[in-house]
């Protein structure tokens, strides 16, 4: 009888790493309630720091994913890449959508206003993506062996080299890279507005917010219920398409 490996840790994270933040938030979200935020920081400069970090994450993350070939930088449960991207952000950097990762999480969790819980979430972020990253690499050593080997030698994983800059071969396509992550931004903002709740209850006493944070999350919500729409619309149009 043949034994069926176990996955690897890595392997696991890489399957559940759209699903692993939601205990980080969900700790965040019980921390908050529990011991309030940290009273030495100014909240709206915490807040304020946490959604420009998030949205340097999303930039990062758009700008990979708009320039990338198909079958490339995708949403998948497991590994895939019909090509080695060696071009445009990848030519400095081996993994921009884990770098961008990193940045949305600790920027979200920031945003909590717990100093505590967004250090711990941030040390938990790179512990997740650095054995994800671990993995990837493996896989990709196996699929294109020594073009890859190359590439690594001298493309680091997570600190741009910017003297090894070499243009993208494809032009910037917007609409693939808002189809592909109008939920970051959508999980960014909402997070945000949950915690200021959480905040509210925790400092006043307030267990409803006020009508400022109703229209933020009706716009929050809009944009993404649009969104989708709009990206099953395309779809449609332009038929069944490979995976990327």
């Amino acid at each position: 009888m043949t034994r069926i490996p176990k996955p690897k840790l890595g392997e696991l994270m890489f399957r559940w790493r759209s699903y692993l933040p939601l205990a980080v938030v969900i700790g965040l979200m019980v921390g908050l309630h529990t011991f309030g935020p940290t009273a030495e920081l100014d909240l709206r400069w915490c807040v304020l720091a946490g959604l420009l970090v998030a949205a340097s994450g999303l930039a990062l993350r758009l700008y990979a994913v708009g320039q990338a070939p198909r079958g490339t930088s995708g949403r998948h449960r497991r590994q895939y890449a019909s090509q080695l991207n060696t071009f445009g952000i990848y030519s400095v950097l081996r993994h921009p959508l884990y770098v961008g990762n990193v940045l949305v999480w600790v920027g979200v969790s920031l945003t909590s206003g717990w100093l505590a819980g967004a250090l711990a979430s941030t040390v938990a972020a790179v512990l997740m993506f650095g054995l994800i990253v671990r993995h990837e690499d493996e896989y990709l050593l196996q699929r294109f062996g020594p073009d890859f080997v190359e590439w690594a030698s001298v493309t680091p994983a997570f600190v741009p080299r910017p003297s090894l800059w070499r243009p993208s071969r494809l032009p910037f396509r917007w609409a693939r890279a808002v189809s592909s992550e109008y939920s970051t931004f959508h999980s960014i903002g909402l997070m945000a507005l949950i915690f200021a709740a959480l905040r509210g209850w925790s400092l006043n006493g307030e267990a409803l917010p006020g009508p400022t944070w109703w229209g933020l999350l009706a716009l929050n919500s809009g944009l993404y219920l649009g969104t989708r729409l709009w990206r099953s619309g395309r779809k449609d149009q332009e038929g069944p398409t490979t995976a990327c």
